[in-house]
């Protein structure tokens, strides 16, 4: 097998073994640390504080996709499977609270339901006596469920509408109800869908971090931030974030576990299920339920900014805002193309005749990214940077005898590699499905000819595969300009992007002049997301 390997060794497999040990290396490098001797601050933690971080991580993550799998069917089921009023607005509206990042959304909610917010005040005005208070766990829980849900709508949108009448057909012809028909046949088959949609908003939710921390909700990213800047103990911080790793492939590996080797791909002549129209009075209902989600997902929290940013504007335009905005918008175009660039030379890999069971497993491996929760990047990339600077330093003595032990780890350099670090695996899923729609017949056939693996790949792969390019450059700058938690830990003094600005006036308690970053950032999410959901339509179900 390793022969056989070696001897198929080419640009592409070369550059992905670079590429993977260089994102694989930080990694381990967490696993190493946990050798060290335990400090005091980490005994405390153990015992007394590490039980409460594991239940509240638990019982939040239970909650968030217990409410996101509900309104992410249902969203989905409603749109693929009922024709009504303003059906084809809604399949791509019910996306766009994907463009609010959970924490603003926290923000602006824990805002308007305070004693003088306009929830309460509304409440007031209808007489109705009425303190909510959610700025707690299950609070934070169903704003992550209504910001996050899109990535079980859009999963379960695609599916329901690949599956085939046929079964329904038949179960129907067989006495089943409509409901059981729901429950033993649409359900199972839409299992892979729900699955990788809920992988997602699991994964997202534990990564927050300006949510939990505004709530107090004591988390496991919280209590990375607290153990690292509030009690200055790194060891302490490293141990958390071993034990979040744990949790998290833990989760991954009990689905592979239940899925087992079963079997979900239907395998008869596919046959297009017809939305059936509603009467009348179930046509309001459903668009009243839609609305609903979308209300509470977006269209509230952005008015309510609209609102804030009409009163704040004259204070919050300033050269800092501009800062951020570009330093936000740059990061993302740089660390985008990066990631592109990575992850089509791996989705060549090894992709034709030569592809093994050991470049599988290696792609798989170096994309294990996403998997992790952000401020375990960033305590990975830190510690991996510190080591390369003392590695280098006797280097950086030959240029400037002054100069400082840390000139990579304090540079943008490092927030750059954590995100591709991060979101590789997001650019190489969705270049990788495009791959799989074109085939390899093309190239195969440019390969017979003589073509060489960079000329068959400029001349016959990227015309084929451009549109899965785009999208994975979309996806990938929308997911960095809202990235909080690595954006927050990494990034140079004095240096803020949009992301770090709101979560410095939330902080603060400057929840209105929050509104225009925040604005600005859900602009450029919104308008992309909208680009990437129009742009050759049905693209997007396949990215993850």
């Amino acid at each position: 097998m390793l022969k056989k390997w070696f001897r198929h060794l080419n640009i592409f497999s070369i550059l992905s073994i670079v590429i993977g040990v260089l994102i694989l290396i930080p990694l381990i490098n967490i696993l190493f640390e946990l050798f060290t001797p335990a400090t005091s601050t980490w005994i405390h933690i153990r015992k007394y504080l590490l039980f409460e971080y594991v239940k509240n991580s638990v019982i939040l993550v239970i909650t968030t996709i217990s409410i996101a799998l509900v309104i992410g069917f249902l969203s989905a089921y409603f749109v693929a499977r009922f024709d009504f009023k303003g059906r084809r607005a809604f399949s791509w509206l019910m996306v766009l609270p994907l463009a609010v990042p959970s924490y603003i959304a926290g923000y602006i909610y824990a805002d308007m339901t305070s004693y003088s917010g306009t929830i309460t005040r509304f409440f007031q005005m209808m007489n109705i006596s009425m303190n909510l208070n959610i700025m707690n766990v299950f609070g934070a829980s169903v704003i992550f469920a209504f910001t996050l849900y899109p990535y079980i709508y859009l999963l379960s949108l695609a599916s329901l509408s690949r599956q085939s009448a046929s079964y329904i057909e038949s179960s129907t012809m067989l006495g089943s109800s409509k409901l059981r028909s729901l429950f033993k046949i649409t359900l199972p088959l839409l299992r892979p869908a729900l699955v990788a949609g809920s992988l997602l908003v699991i994964l997202e939710t534990l990564n927050d971090y300006g949510l939990v921390h505004y709530f107090n909700v004591r988390v496991f990213s919280f209590a990375i931030f607290n153990a690292w800047f509030s009690l200055g103990d790194v060891v302490s911080a490293i141990r958390l974030s071993a034990y979040l790793m744990v949790i998290v492939f833990a989760i991954i590996l009990i689905e592979r576990a239940l899925r087992g080797r079963k079997n979900y791909q239907i395998h008869v002549k596919s046959k297009t299920i017809l939305r059936k129209k509603l009467k009348f009075k179930h046509e309001l209902i459903v668009i009243i339920i839609l609305l609903s989600i979308l209300s509470i997902g977006f269209l509230l929290p952005v008015m309510q900014m609209i609102w804030y940013a009409l009163l704040t504007f004259k204070d919050t335009l300033s050269p800092q805002l501009f800062y951020a905005s570009y330093n936000s918008i740059s990061n993302a175009v740089i660390a985008a193309l990066i990631i592109v660039l990575a992850a089509l030379v791996m989705a060549n890999f090894n992709r034709l005749k030569s592809r093994n069971k050991i470049s599988k497993f290696w792609v798989k491996l170096s994309n294990l990214g996403y998997a992790i929760p952000g401020a375990v990047i960033a305590v990975a990339a830190h510690l991996f940077f510190v080591d390369l600077d003392r590695l280098l330093y006797p280097v950086y003595r030959l240029f400037d005898s002054e100069t400082s032990t840390l000139v990579l780890t304090m540079s943008l350099f490092t927030l750059v590699f954590s995100y591709v670090l991060r979101f590789l695996s997001i650019g190489f899923n969705s270049i990788e499905s495009q791959y799989e729609k074109t085939g390899d017949k093309y190239t195969e056939s440019a390969y017979m000819l003589g073509s060489s693996r960079l000329e068959a790949l400029f001349r016959i792969d990227l015309p084929l595969i451009y549109p899965g390019l785009i999208t994975a450059f979309i996806l990938v700058f929308v997911d960095i300009i809202k990235e909080l938690p690595l954006t927050l830990i990494l990034r140079p003094a004095n240096y803020d992007s949009l992301a770090t600005l709101v979560y410095v006036y939330a902080r603060n308690e400057m929840i209105q002049e929050a509104a225009v970053p925040s604005l600005i950032l859900i602009f450029l999410a919104g308008l992309l997301i909208y680009g990437v959901t129009h742009y050759k339509k049905g693209m997007f179900s396949h990215v993850y």
